[in-house]
């Protein structure tokens, strides 16, 4: 592939490139003018002539130099324009430079790639907003309408108002977990590492987060098969266990009623994985690469149990710690998570 010349050089070449031929014609001029004209060159009368030919070769030589000038100088220009454009707002201006200096390809190739990214999230920005609003919407239209029977509803008993005033207690609960995980995934995706770098047991974090949510599991009668290997860790504690009460709390939630949730955590290949498995309908495989986008839920009938924010965090948490995570499913037969996080990160 030929290498592409440096501004510094192509503005160099056009203008030696004026110069010279300018001064090539010239002297053409001056030895050989006598020869064909007669007569001395600074002869009164043949100065008009000596001044026309000095002109048409300064013409020639300029005429020369705007191509090579234009080589670098159009795509300035268009740069100018495409700025401007983006300046406005708008994110879909692309600037054509393949065939410029290196230094202005370079430039070029910068530009796009960063009004693509600006393009990428700008429509990030704009799904959030709508995907947001959207499920701030249903939580506080179903508040709003049971607060107004409470208020109108003289006719309610005991029984009624109590499941009311529950169903307002759930759907608040909702919005305040929902506003609490959007924060945190906003504080996590502006963030290049976790903050604090403490040393704990990695199993022990493990069974705590599984005591903590004893109250779904054993309301679904769910057995827990748990193999966990005793490992240290070191990281931010807080984070890991906001990212297992998420799995496990998704495991109990599709897991049948007497299913079975199997933990397993064990040290391999210079990493620890830990997977969380359960026996619920498995996931479509058209939507298993959408599980992790903020706000989507395939399962509707599950769409009042959650926001839709927990699998975001969970995989930007497990980035963080210079990790991953990945799934499994199949129809009818379960889904399993798998968290690998590498040692001495």
């Amino acid at each position: 592939m030929r290498k592409k010349l440096s501004i510094r050089t192509v503005t160099l070449i056009a203008v030696m490139s004026v110069l010279i031929l300018t001064a090539a014609l010239t002297v053409i001029v001056l030895f050989c003018y006598p020869l064909f004209m007669g007569g001395s060159i600074v002869e009164g009368r043949h100065a008009p002539i000596v001044i026309a030919l000095l002109f048409a070769s300064s013409a020639f030589g300029a005429l020369v130099s705007i191509p090579i000038t234009r080589f670098f100088v159009v795509p300035i220009r268009d740069l100018a324009k495409a700025t401007e454009r983006v300046k406005e707002g708008d994110f879909t201006v692309r600037v054509e430079g393949e065939q410029t200096s290196d230094e202005l390809n370079s430039l070029v190739t910068g530009f796009n790639e960063m009004v693509e990214e600006l393009e990428n999230t700008e429509l990030l920005r704009t799904d959030f907003i709508s995907n947001f609003s959207h499920e701030f919407k249903t939580p506080i239209a179903s508040v709003r309408g049971f607060a107004k029977e409470l208020l109108a509803g003289d006719a309610l008993d005991e029984a009624q108002r109590r499941e009311y005033l529950e169903i307002i207690v759930e759907e608040s609960e909702r919005l305040s977990g929902m506003a609490a995980n959007v924060l945190l995934l906003t504080d996590l995706e502006h963030t290049r590492a976790l903050g604090k770098t403490d040393s704990f047991s990695l199993d022990e974090q493990i069974r705590h987060c599984i005591l903590i949510l004893e109250k779904q599991w054993s309301k679904k009668e769910i057995e827990l098969n748990i193999e966990l290997e005793p490992v240290s860790y070191v990281s931010d504690e807080d984070m890991l266990s906001h990212m297992w009460l998420n799995l496990l709390s998704n495991a109990i939630k599709f897991s049948p009623h007497g299913g079975t949730v199997t933990v397993l955590c064990a040290r391999k290949d210079k990493g620890i994985y830990v997977s969380i498995a359960d026996e619920g309908e498995g996931i479509h495989p058209d939507n298993i690469g959408r599980i992790f986008d903020r706000f989507y839920q395939e399962d509707a009938s599950h769409k009042a149990e959650g926001n839709g924010l927990g699998l975001t965090l969970c995989r930007r948490i497990s980035e963080l710690c210079g990790g991953s995570i990945s799934v499994k499913s199949e129809l009818s037969r379960g889904t399993v998570f798998t968290v690998f996080l590498p040692e001495g990160h």
